[in-house]
């Protein structure tokens, strides 16, 4: 099957090569034209319209809903099924589905690892069929099929806001332990083997008290998805408004390239 994948970025790249490992044939674009250069295998577009000309199957990863608009205003030549896999909310994706019946909305769970290793988790609504299991398969490890558009944007937007809000409670937790004078590595043994015990608490709050900040999901993405689940709920979620003002202050404290867990640097006094 041909595939035009528009979006070789941090997840975009690990996609497009499973893509190709699964035996697809695969056109790349992306805007800076290096990232789409490193993607071995593929064939480099000049331009969004050229990789989806002809193609069966159009995936989208970019970053945020004004980005899929202007990389999709033109699909002439395109005639296969869009699978729609940036986190975009609620109104960006009905903006995007209206008029085109072969749309599918297929936002996804995980980050830099699990897209490198085909581990991904998609949300799917729209028509199913085989161009989109074959892409599903090849990228992601599970797919779950939710109904019609934008039923996969909601669903990945709740589950971002339980992440977002977990990774800002643990941030919150580690910081209130320093000031307390309390070792947040004996906190972490503490809550190891406990009941709210889990890997991704024990490994993520490590990284934290280390400093370290790899980018595996950026700060500035997670800040954008959370505004959008602000959003689709009409303002009414109070611990969203809440953290979206830590990871703002993160934000204006220059950590926005570096990874999510940098929201500690929201907490307190700048360090």
């Amino acid at each position: 099957m041909k595939v035009a994948l528009l979006g070789t970025g941090t997840m975009g790249s690990g996609m497009a090569r499973n893509l190709l490992a699964a035996g697809h044939e695969l056109v790349v674009w992306n805007r800076t034209r290096e990232k789409a250069e490193a993607v071995d295998g593929a064939t480099v577009a000049d331009s969004p319209a050229a990789a989806a000309r002809g193609a069966d199957a159009l995936v989208t990863m970019l970053s945020d809903g004004a980005a899929v608009a202007g990389a999709t205003s033109d699909l002439d030549g395109f005639d296969g099924i869009w699978l729609q896999m940036s986190t975009v909310g609620v109104e960006w994706t009905n903006r995007l589905a209206a008029g085109y019946p072969s749309f599918v909305d297929a936002p996804v769970l995980g980050s830099r690892v699990p897209a490198q290793e085909g581990m991904l988790t998609v949300l799917a609504a729209g028509p199913r069929d085989e161009r989109a299991d074959g892409v599903f398969d090849a990228v992601g490890s599970k797919t779950v099929w939710l109904g019609e558009p934008p039923a996969g944007t909601k669903m990945k937007l709740v589950f971002n806001a339980y992440v977002l809000l977990s990774i800002a409670a643990l941030g919150q937790s580690i910081a209130v332990a320093r000031t307390l004078d309390v070792d947040p590595r004996r906190f972490l043994d503490v809550v190891k083997g406990t009941g709210v015990d889990s890997v991704y608490g024990q490994t993520r709050g490590a990284t934290m008290i280390e400093d370290d900040f790899s980018p595996n999901f950026p700060l500035e993405l997670g800040r954008k998805d959370l505004a959008l689940a602000l959003e689709a709920a009409g303002g009414e979620a109070e611990l969203v408004r809440a953290a979206l003002g830590v990871y703002d202050r993160a934000l204006e404290r220059g950590h926005g390239r570096e990874d999510m867990t940098a929201v500690i640097k929201g907490l307190g006094p700048a360090r």
